[in-house]
């Protein structure tokens, strides 16, 4: 839909559905046609699964990024960027126990209102302007970027160097980046956004109650994906 359709057609929509995604810009401005939302959407403060018999608002963002992120040693955590992916990121991140991360952001002031946001579910976050990045990689283990920052090719500042401390780089982009390609050259670990996407994908059609065999969902994800490489 159309930003400027929107407040037209949402109520089609809940009336010839049974349940919907949303995306950008939609995630907010659904929510006053909802009259039901779950605890992690309320707290991320964005909806992208609807389920139109209850007008219920789901938030299955962060399902998919905690069911993708590998488990291993989760301490020395930087995250990158401050939209609404890092929100859902750090929502997840404490939901499986993590309490503690440092985050960086371009725009320093939107790194210091994340942090006041995370405070109220009891995550501590160290915000810094991303052009320290280099120095807080001295002390990670645990890389993730949540920004658009190599979906078009784009450059982090970085060298090899710069990396060899970490055991882990999360990429929400779902296709090849240079920070990914950079990683997998150095033996690092490197989980790209189609496993969240895929997982959170899973988790929408449990919400909407619609029989999954997974084995056959993961195929279908892959060729689709496949073809939107090509």
């Amino acid at each position: 839909i159309a930003p400027e359709n929107f407040e037209n057609r949402i109520d089609h929509i809940f009336e010839h559905y049974d349940g919907f995604n949303v995306t950008i810009p939609h995630k907010e401005r659904v929510i006053p046609h909802l009259k039901m939302i779950e605890e992690g959407a309320r707290i991320v403060g964005a909806i992208n699964c609807v389920v139109s018999k209850n007008r219920k608002g789901c938030n299955t963002d962060w399902m998919g990024f905690v069911r993708s992120f590998p488990k291993t040693d989760w301490n020395g955590i930087i995250v990158l960027g401050a939209g609404g992916t890092a929100r859902a990121v750090i929502y997840g991140l404490r939901k499986i126990g993590v309490s503690r991360i440092t985050l960086l952001n371009r725009t320093y002031t939107k790194a210091l209102s994340l942090k006041k946001w995370a405070d109220s579910f009891g995550m501590e976050i160290t915000a810094k302007p991303l052009d320290t990045l280099k120095q807080v990689l001295k002390y990670g283990k645990i890389l993730i970027n949540t920004t658009s920052v190599g979906m078009r090719g784009e450059k982090f500042d970085l060298s090899m160097k710069d990396l060899e401390n970490l055991n882990l780089i999360y990429d929400v982009i779902y296709f090849k980046t240079p920070l990914q390609e950079m990683g997998k050259a150095m033996g690092i670990k490197v989980v790209d956004g189609k496993e969240m996407l895929y997982n959170q994908a899973v988790e929408n059609l449990k919400i909407w109650d619609v029989p999954l065999v997974e084995s056959l969902f993961r195929e279908i994800f892959n060729d689709v994906m496949g073809k939107m490489r090509s």
